[in-house]
């Protein structure tokens, strides 16, 4: 919050200075002046309310392409361009309107395109956080099995490869693989209760089917690379 005061103290002292240098080009107030005025504010107050309300941006995008970074390039454009036209077609008017909407409208197409691309990053940053959760189950749920067999069980190095199949497998999953995953998670569960049965033949056999499943899901994965 204290950020936020501070930051907004800034964005007014600033404005302020604005309103200075601009009020000390022009002896007299045209039409000119008053439309470089209006959208030399539209692009300060957008620049300020995306720097001080707008939640910090954590995107693998480099900041140069963030939404405060295209918010802080239009606002200096506009300022440099505003300052030329009121200087330089003070009595053109119309000109100095359409070249300040034409920047207005580049901007506001870039800044959304941005969002639209910030928002499939994050789609795709969820996505990898669900893959690797869903398999972070898998593996402690074999985990789990593994540590109820006891030490003397002669099917205890038959479930330790089952395991050791899964704990090498790679984490990234992918949308092609997620049916032979959920298949994986149910082998296992059938697992336990034939551990808990001590159902040696039944073991052997699930066990083998856990690591030919999880052995193709790592070829389909590298196949997708």
């Amino acid at each position: 919050m204290n950020k936020k005061i501070t930051k907004l103290a800034g964005a007014v002292v600033f404005l302020i200075l604005i309103n200075i240098g601009l009020f000390s080009l022009a002896a007299i107030k045209l039409t000119s002046f008053w439309i470089s005025w209006i959208f030399i504010h539209i692009a300060f107050l957008i620049f300020a309310g995306i720097l001080i309300f707008s939640a910090p941006e954590q995107r693998k995008l480099k900041f140069a392409y963030s939404e405060t970074a295209v918010a802080a390039y239009y606002f200096i454009i506009e300022l440099i361009a505003g300052y030329v036209l009121l200087t330089y077609f003070v009595f053109i008017p119309v000109i100095s309107f359409v070249i300040q909407t034409v920047i207005l409208a580049v901007f506001l197409i870039a800044f959304f395109m941005l969002k639209g691309m910030n928002r499939d990053i994050d789609r795709k940053e969820d996505a990898a956080k669900a893959d690797l959760r869903q398999f972070q189950a898998i593996l402690e749920f074999m985990k789990d099995v593994q540590s109820q067999v006891d030490y003397s069980a002669p099917y205890k190095k038959t479930i330790q490869h089952a395991y050791d199949a899964i704990s090498g497998s790679q984490v990234k999953s992918s949308p092609a693989v997620y049916e032979m995953e959920k298949n994986i998670w149910d082998l296992i569960g059938q697992l336990k209760k034939e551990v808990a049965a001590e159902n040696e033949e039944r073991i052997n056999a699930l066990c083998r089917d856990i690591e030919n499943q999880t052995a193709e899901r790592n070829r389909r994965l590298r196949m997708e690379r």
